[in-house]
């Protein structure tokens, strides 16, 4: 947004031609950055809040270089509309062609660079492309200025320049504060809105339900993108039977949601192939009404682009702030679909509605299909006067918002009523079809549309209590994710995205004993109840339940490094294993923050184990894992000391690569889990076990039945380092 408005601003206040000599200044500044330096600041960003701490980071290091980049595009597309080159007349095509490089690169980066190539050799690789980006801006002014320019681009740079010392942007005809523009500021502002805002509803969805890890979050964005590069390429892509499929899109979206919300399960890769197909869906759908509706006069072009990113700033922003703290839930997919359909249902200006309407006359011509509904100027709100239209919409939409708050909230709460625990996958049946019969119901009107979705998002606030026959305890939603405590019989859980992160009776004689991944049969517990070994500091990097520090005793230190503080809060509320740790005589310690950090911090050999155990739904930090963390974790351990990682993982088989991880930091390693032993009250679970003391890992193999690996050196994979990962190669494909 700084870069667009800062070109929108420079370009009308000095015009296009002495513009150009000031963005050479601009192109050259991130030269002074070269290279990049992230751990030189660390020091400067103690005492921040975990947010506040990023951004400060990201601004005193790479700020110039990307503000410097955003405003590229708007030139670029600038110089040509004042070139009297054949493409002057479709500027917007350089848009497509921007988007499209962003998403190579997201797509390539993984799969080509990251696997290959350390940090260091990234960013000089990184250096000489941007070189190459400003030599080939200086050949675009130089092959404009000295070409024999017909009357466009010397009577546009002639005016622009003799204007400058006069005009002030901020009054300027084209500017906001034009009627004309500013009407259509808002369809551009709100269908910006809708995209972005849609983009992180779904990329929360994933991280948060499927796996944390950032391979899946560049999918939805490069999703997002993709929908720019088909609408704004110079033969648009938006046929009449993408715009067909919205209403499908939107059903299908709820209907995931209703999954979710009975606790439901689908494949990961059924699950994220549907959510990035209804997000293309959305999105190719707000994108193409923008490319439709795309102001024709070029002064106006740099006025388009800051209205599209204020749009996606607020969407952002509601996203990533303000949904946290107004709801304790997911609901950013169904609001998602709400914001979309009122899209399709605000006021169009002019210029869209004849685009639209010349594109499905085509169509029309072409085939025998009658035109969508959504896309036509909707005589609603025209003709008729507001209280009215107001009226014949909520005529049209009542029944159908009856059918849905009934289905969602009141099914639920009958079936809880006549069955103590009623069957999920009936219940989605009985719920889900009068919901999706409902939606197809009010496709291609809009607003009746948004009406369903929004009765369906504040009914479904309580499907999921009533659905599961549980009490809800407490739900809390942060930065890092949404916890969920909630009572099912004489069990009570906590579950942490789609993570169950342990579970506790409320009463009987096995109320105190740890369950699931930390049963007294689980390697872990085998280890820390073991008579063979004695630890008296004893440190765990994530927290949980804390079940595991139940198995501690009278004279010992247990110290907890978490990094999300209000997990202390969720365990001591709702849990009573730290209680009983406490009654018998353990000293239980909490330090928030990085837990490899404070562990960094720690005096070297003053611990006789760690234990890691750092999950977000699913998945574990990578920062955790490298040869680095292995060595500083080995630092802080003593003489025989020992390092316990639970490795547990849906998405990444993590073994191997913490075999060669520890070969290359000096460490010897074993490995074991209770596949095919599990009790009831007990997870499968997989642990490793690391020490710099070979005859501590030789003993948990002769003693407690832990293995070493069997794969020699050269069939492991490169060891992860802090510059160099490859989750792709880590995937659990089968």
């Amino acid at each position: 947004l700084a870069g667009y408005v800062y070109a929108h601003f420079a370009q009308r206040w000095l015009g296009v031609g002495r513009y150009a000599r000031l963005h050479w200044l601009l192109l050259l500044a991130p030269a002074f950055f070269f290279p990049f330096h992230f751990e030189c600041l660390n020091g400067a960003t103690a005492g921040m809040p975990l947010a506040a701490a990023v951004f400060f980071l990201l601004l005193v290091t790479v700020g110039l270089p990307f503000f410097t980049l955003s405003t590229t595009s708007l030139v670029l597309q600038r110089w040509l509309a004042a070139s009297d080159l054949p493409q002057h007349e479709n500027p917007y095509v350089l848009y497509a062609a921007s988007n499209l490089g962003s998403m190579l690169a997201l797509l390539t980066y993984p799969v080509l660079v990251e696997p290959f190539m350390g940090l260091e050799m990234q960013g000089y690789v990184w250096w000489v492309s941007y070189s190459i980006l400003v030599l080939l801006h200086i050949g675009c002014w130089w092959m404009l200025r000295g070409r024999r320019v017909r009357s466009t681009i010397a009577a546009t740079i002639a005016s622009d320049d003799s204007e400058s010392a006069t005009r002030n942007p901020f009054s300027s005809p084209f500017s906001l504060t034009d009627p004309r523009v500013r009407s259509s500021s808002i369809f551009w502002f709100f269908l910006s809105l809708s995209a972005c805002f849609s983009l992180l509803a779904v990329t929360n969805v994933i991280t948060f339900d499927v796996a944390s890890v950032p391979f899946l979050w560049i999918l939805p964005l490069a999703v997002y993108l993709s929908a720019f590069v088909l609408t704004f390429k110079r033969k648009p892509w938006f046929p009449k039977r993408t715009r067909d499929l919205f209403h499908w899109a939107v059903a299908l979206g709820l209907v995931l949601h209703l999954v979710a919300q009975l606790h439901l399960s689908l494949p990961p890769g059924v699950s994220l192939t549907l959510q990035l197909l209804i997000l293309f869906v959305l999105c190719l759908n707000c994108a193409g009404m923008l490319a439709a509706g795309k102001p024709e006069d070029p002064r106006d072009l740099t006025t388009f682009y800051v209205v599209l990113a204020l749009g996606g700033l607020v969407g952002s922003f509601l996203v990533a702030w303000v949904a946290p703290v107004v709801s304790s839930s997911l609901v950013e997919l169904p609001v998602a679909l709400v914001l979309v359909a009122l899209a399709q249902g605000v006021s169009r200006p002019a210029a869209l509605c004849a685009a639209l309407r010349a594109g499905c006359q085509k169509e029309e011509s072409n085939s025998q299909h009658p035109t969508s509904n959504i896309q036509r100027p909707s005589p609603e709100g025209s003709s008729l006067g507001v209280g009215r239209w107001a009226l014949v919409v909520g005529r049209s939409a009542c029944i159908p918002v009856v059918v849905v708050f009934v289905s969602v909230v009141a099914v639920p709460w009958l079936a809880g009523k006549i069955w103590d625990e009623p069957n999920a996958a009936v219940l989605f049946f009985v719920m889900g079809v009068p919901v999706f019969l409902a939606l197809r119901y009010v496709a291609g009107k809009p607003w009746q549309c948004a009406a369903v979705l929004l009765a369906a998002t504040i009914g479904m606030m309580w499907t999921e209590d009533l659905a599961m026959g549980a009490a809800r305890v407490k739900r809390l939603r942060n930065f890092y994710g949404i916890y969920k405590v909630f009572d099912k019989g004489n069990l009570r859980y906590l579950q942490h995205g789609t993570t169950q992160h342990g579970r506790q009776y409320l009463s009987g004689p096995e109320a105190q004993t740890p369950l699931g991944y930390y049963h007294p049969t689980t390697p872990a517990a085998e280890v820390l109840m073991s008579d063979v070994f004695h630890f008296a500091q004893i440190g765990m990097i994530g927290l949980g339940t804390g079940a595991l520090t139940c198995y501690a005793g009278s004279n010992q230190v247990f110290t907890v490094y978490e990094l999300d503080p209000d997990n202390l809060t969720v365990a001591r509320e709702n849990f009573t294993y730290l209680d009983v740790a406490e009654e018998r005589g353990v000293d239980f310690r909490f330090v928030p923050g990085d837990g490899r950090l404070s562990v960094r911090k720690r005096k070297s050999g003053t611990m006789d184990l760690l234990i890691v155990d750092a999950f977000n739904s699913g998945s574990i930090p990578v920062h955790l894992l490298t040869v680095e963390a292995l060595q500083d974790y080995a630092e802080a351990l003593g003489p025989g000391g020992m390092l316990l990682m639970h490795v547990s993982n849906k998405i990444l088989e993590l073994r191997p690569v913490l075999e060669g991880n520890a070969a290359a930091a000096g460490l010897a390693v074993c490995r074991k889990d209770n596949a095919g032993r599990t009790v009831p009250d007990a997870e499968e679970t997989y642990w490793m076990a690391f020490s710099r003391d070979p005859h501590v890992v030789e003993t948990l193999v002769a003693k407690l039945g832990w293995r070493k690996g069997n794969a020699r050196a050269g069939q492991l994979p490169k060891p992860w380092t802090d510059r160099y990962s490859n989750l792709i190669g880590a995937v659990r494909w089968k």
